[in-house]
């Protein structure tokens, strides 16, 4: 005669937890401490986030049409892509000096990649902390494949001024590229979360991106572009006015996009603004500040004034002619607001 055999349930006693892994159902003798329940908190939800990629992978077609469809709106479009200003060089066939730019996709398009491919753990934990400095790890991993990206980031809880507020006391000092003497003092902790902040978004775009298929990365770019170009050919003068208002929106006024360009902004072009759009993005993202960007286009045009005082023989520049060396060093005096050398003070 068979006996009938009941399966053996696991009863949790007394300071014992039940918990359902991926090997099976166990018992875990615990200690009644917060440390303890935190960590078990923290692996159930790394484990749950497993469990659900593996119940639910994504689709990599369904992700590429849901972000170029994304990338057909104006509104997202304008603030997908970033470029900023990295010099100028010399046409060799036409002689013409042209503006080289840095490109990619911003922040926003890869808060977007994040929220369309799903089964992605963002992670950021401080490894070490003390009055200095905070160091903090940005961790991404796609649960389904287990691709892993980490980086450390070290924020500064200092911040530089040029003068002292009454009472406050300076860590140290030194002098700066205008030969004027700042002073090192502690950030304040808004000063410090900001910057974490701006650390924090740009890891995450380039983690992020890291696991978006190049492929996709290159066609959303290629429409942001189609977009945008629709957009201003549509109605120039009200993107115009957007651009306008986002650089007020951080401080930059239509008087100093002026100065970039050289000229007016009725007589803006469309490449012009495509490149203004995209420094804004750029600037949005931390990616640059406008002072890099006036020095970049100062540096620029220094070079372009030297090569047309070089001799088209080679030979050293004349008495009096001048030299690459004049130029760039006026084009400093210039960003600095000091007299240019040799000029009357």
């Amino acid at each position: 005669m068979s006996e009938n055999k009941t399966p053996t349930v696991l009863v949790p006693n007394a300071g014992e937890t039940s918990r359902e892994e991926f090997t099976g159902k166990q018992l875990q003798r615990t200690g009644e401490t917060a440390s303890t329940a935190l960590a078990a908190q923290a692996k159930a939800a790394v484990e749950a986030g497993y469990l659900m990629a593996m119940r639910n992978p994504r689709d990599v077609d369904q992700v590429r049409a849901v972000l170029l469809k994304a990338c057909e709106r104006p509104a997202f479009a304008r603030n997908a892509r970033y470029s900023k200003p990295v010099g100028s060089e010399k046409n060799e066939q036409t002689g013409e000096w042209e503006k080289k730019f840095a490109e990619g996709l911003s922040i926003r398009f890869a808060e977007e990649a994040l929220r369309t491919m799903g089964n992605l753990l963002c992670e950021a934990s401080a490894i070490y902390e003390d009055n200095r400095k905070k160091i903090v790890r940005f961790t991404t991993t796609d649960m389904e494949t287990n691709a892993k990206w980490s980086k450390d980031i070290t924020i500064e809880k200092t911040t530089e001024r040029r003068t002292l507020k009454r009472g406050q006391q300076a860590l140290g000092q030194r002098i700066n590229s205008y030969g004027d003497v700042v002073y090192l003092v502690e950030a304040t902790p808004d000063d410090v979360a900001k910057k974490e902040g701006a650390e924090a978004s740009k890891a995450l775009r380039d983690q992020v991106l890291k696991l978006i298929p190049a492929d996709i990365k290159e066609e959303a770019l290629a429409a942001i572009k189609h977009t945008i170009a629709d957009a201003t050919a549509k109605d120039p003068d009200a993107e115009k006015k957007r651009c306008m208002d986002a650089f007020s929106g951080i401080g930059i006024q239509p008087a100093r996009l002026k100065e970039y360009l050289g000229h007016d902004l009725d007589t803006i072009s469309p490449a012009e603004l495509d490149d203004l759009r995209g420094i804004y993005s750029a600037i949005n993202d931390a990616e640059t500040t406008w002072a890099a960007v006036m020095a970049d286009k100062d540096d620029a045009e220094a070079a372009k004034a030297a090569d047309a005082q070089k001799p088209a023989d080679g030979k050293p520049a004349a008495k009096g002619q001048t030299t690459l060396s004049d130029v760039a060093a006026a084009s400093k005096a210039k960003r600095e607001g000091k007299p240019e050398p040799g000029s009357a003070i």
